[in-house]
């Protein structure tokens, strides 16, 4: 047996997941891009429904402080854009064997009306909460424009990582999100925490004559030369060769084969070498023979 009864907050609450791109303009002014993908769900004593919901928007972003500021780790925002919102609506009908749910007015759910009923016919039914009719209308257009609007926080962590935390109003442009029109357009708030990694050239505090690019591995010496990779020109060099201070492989003789991969560090000859940086007049096996075409002046102007 089952009656209708006050539902937890959380039955009603769905998850949602989502991507966003933002741009800073200036220290307060930044546009982002999102994308979300989720559900919306609700349960009374009567109705139920759940849609799936699928929305792009764009936003201009506000923060009440400056963002690029090292004494600012936790900054204000507002955001307001608008956006585009597709759903497809379900409602829970159905208990498992396939028995209409019949809502009774002592709060029970039955298999059959209570119109012209005994008081105790029919058998209870419990909801498995399994949206499993469509309740779509045909003439009913399920892609509708809305508006997102949202206060938050963001939390700074050094130049790579940030935190949001927020909470949207969205006002959209239909009535049929959860299939009951009756003259006000639908709405609904999400809350939500989102983490992004920045991905400029110079962060936000990094100095741009170095020409960094941020770097989660900052201090990452892949070859352990003692060079940070950042400043290492040649990031591959085996451990234990001797190296310039830009981390290059020292090459003696100047044959562009480095001392530790040269045969001969200090070739005489370096317009005539193998891939081993030996001169090739002293390889054996092999002989060199130099032709030169004869020079004929063609004029000779006097000074």
């Amino acid at each position: 047996m089952e009656y209708s009864k006050k539902l937890s907050l959380f039955i009603n609450n769905r998850p949602s997941v989502g991507l966003f791109y933002e741009r800073n303009f200036f220290s307060n002014l930044s546009t982002s891009l999102n994308m979300n993908w989720g559900q919306l769900s609700t349960n009374n004593a009567t109705q139920n429904f759940q849609s799936t919901i699928l929305h792009a928007s764009i936003e201009n972003i506000i923060y009440l402080r400056k963002i690029k500021s090292n004494e600012n780790k936790i900054i204000p925002f507002i955001t307001l854009g608008i956006g585009s919102l597709s759903f497809q609506s379900y409602s829970d009908f159905l208990d498992q064997n396939g028995n209409y749910y019949n809502y009774w007015e002592d709060g029970s759910i039955r298999d059959i009306p209570q119109v012209d009923s005994l008081p105790n016919s029919g058998n209870f039914l419990s909801r498995d909460y399994e949206y499993e009719t469509s309740v779509s209308i045909d003439s009913v257009d399920y892609g509708n424009l809305y508006i997102p609007a949202t206060i938050g926080f963001l939390w700074k962590f050094k130049n790579v990582f940030n935190t949001k935390i927020f909470l949207s109003y969205n006002q959209l442009f239909t009535d049929w999100i959860d299939n009951i029109s009756n003259g006000i357009n639908d709405k609904f708030i999400s809350i939500g925490v989102a983490v992004s990694v920045y991905f400029s050239r110079d962060g936000l505090n990094y100095k741009k004559d170095k020409k960094q690019f941020i770097n989660i591995f900052e201090n990452l010496d892949s070859d352990f030369d003692g060079i940070k990779d950042h400043d290492d020109k040649c990031q591959k060099t085996p451990i234990n060769v001797s190296i310039l201070p830009t981390g290059c492989p020292i090459d003696s003789d100047f044959d562009g084969i480095p001392d530790y991969k040269d045969l001969e560090p200090n070739s005489k000859s370096i317009l005539f070498i193998d891939d081993s940086g030996r001169s090739i007049k002293n390889y054996p096996g092999f002989e060199i023979e130099l032709k030169f075409d004869t020079i004929i002046p063609i004029r000779v102007d006097e000074f």
